[in-house]
């Protein structure tokens, strides 16, 4: 029998973990997380608790945070 993973003990990809992984490609993080903030960058929710913001779309997020948005 698989062995089964609970879902809920899954963390999701956060905005942070993605500039980590990239961040050679991107622009500063400063910068990406005002335009997050700012709901310049698609892709990317707020947490239910409102701490932290997940990455729905990471094609998306990952083009906005290599290039300037506007």
């Amino acid at each position: 029998m698989p062995a089964t993973i609970p879902f809920d003990s899954i963390e999701p990809l956060t905005i942070i973990r993605l500039w980590h992984k990239f961040k050679d490609e991107c622009r500063g993080l400063g910068p990406i997380m005002a335009d997050v903030r700012a709901g310049k960058i698609e892709g990317v929710k707020p947490d239910a608790q409102g701490r932290c913001y997940i990455v729905t779309d990471e094609s998306a997020a990952l083009a906005a945070m290599r290039k300037a948005v506007k």
